[in-house]
């Protein structure tokens, strides 16, 4: 029999202890599991011993330091990269879980603390709040070694730590810069709406893809985009329908700060295999929510009045935009490929990172 059930929030009581029943610990999306014995068991609880090494146990297990980034110069007159050390990520940290436990068996009781990871401005030069305003994620499991080793480098090397001035515009060509060399491997392109041979920095397209929808989540006002001739299988996850694709002297991917302070851009690889780009900048109340994706086996009498019958290489998304006035607008996203996307029988969901 399962004694209690404790999520990364709550600790909740299920059942009443008896002998030879685990307890079930759930932190940071794993589930530890303590089997006791009689001897660990007290008519109301658990004994001090046992409590006490569920404990040590716990804090070896769950407690870690939030990581933040350190910027260290910047030049605020136009769009640039920030020289910066550090990586961001949050800490977590077991707080007071022994007398917790304890005193409140069986009631919703938090016991662990998140320590949020910060952008630190060491720079002297006002940059405003540098507060989260949103992120975009994809994967690149199953890449060659080229585009992954591509992908890191973009993330890396070419989009980490880009800062915007406020009505200043970020172009993803600019900030790739010259493919032909620089150490980019050969990797498979799409060009034509055809698979292409390998060629110089293949897979960067999963970076601007990343990006794109980082912008979208802060409704940042995007100025140049088109998705894939081809649909790809690589953008599934976290918005399948909405990316980006990007080519030299053809294809850009633009969008304008149109918040009030700076924006900086953080470009990470989290995960497995999971692309991160996040936007940190001074929260003016905007609010996005997207939801889908719709397509030809589940489109609704709502798309058909906005984009009309969905065929089957056309994935759509419904956008709902609060912007920071308070004033809300609905867009439609529309992708259409030259080859059959993923067909989606569900009903439409809000997208959740």
């Amino acid at each position: 029999m399962k004694i209690a059930y404790l999520t990364l929030a709550t600790a909740l009581l299920l059942a009443a202890p008896t002998a030879h029943a685990d307890l079930l610990i759930e932190a940071n999306g794993t589930t530890y599991t303590f089997p006791t014995q009689e001897k660990d068991l007290t008519p109301t609880g658990f004994t001090p011993a046992f409590l006490s090494y569920v404990t040590s146990t716990l804090h070896s297990l769950v407690d870690s330091p939030a990581k933040d980034i350190h910027i260290t110069a910047a030049d605020p007159t136009q769009v640039s990269k920030v020289t910066q050390t550090g990586t961001i990520a949050d800490g977590y940290h077991l707080i007071d879980f022994l007398t917790r436990l304890q005193i409140t068996l069986g009631r919703n009781t938090p016991f662990i603390q998140k320590l949020p990871g910060q952008i630190l401005n060491e720079t002297g030069v006002d940059l405003g709040p540098l507060q989260l305003l949103g992120e975009g994620k994809s994967t690149f499991w199953g890449s060659s070694p080229e585009r992954e080793f591509n992908i890191r480098k973009a993330l890396n090397e070419k989009f980490n730590g880009v800062l915007i001035p406020p009505g200043g515009e970020f172009s993803y060509l600019d900030f790739l810069g010259p493919i032909e060399y620089g150490g980019w491997k050969r990797a498979l392109v799409i060009v034509d709406g055809k698979v292409a041979e390998p060629a110089p920095a293949g897979g960067v397209c999963q970076v601007s893809t990343t990006v794109y929808r980082a912008a979208l989540d802060a409704a940042l006002e995007i100025t140049e985009q088109r998705n894939h001739s081809l649909y790809v299988i690589y953008y599934n996850d976290y918005g399948d329908g909405l990316d980006a694709t990007v080519f030299p002297d053809e294809q850009d991917l633009k969008f304008v700060n149109n918040t009030p302070n700076y924006l900086l851009m953080v470009a990470q690889e989290e995960g497995y295999y999971e692309a991160t780009i996040r936007f940190y900048g001074q929260d003016d109340g905007r609010e996005t929510t997207l939801i889908g994706p719709y397509t030809a086996s589940n489109e609704t009498e709502e798309t058909l009045s906005n984009v009309g019958d969905l065929g089957i290489g056309e994935i759509v998304w419904k956008y709902l935009l609060t912007h920071g006035d308070g004033t809300q607008e609905t867009r439609w996203l529309h992708s259409t490929y030259f080859s059959k996307a993923k067909q989606y029988t569900e009903p439409a969901a809000e997208l959740k990172l």
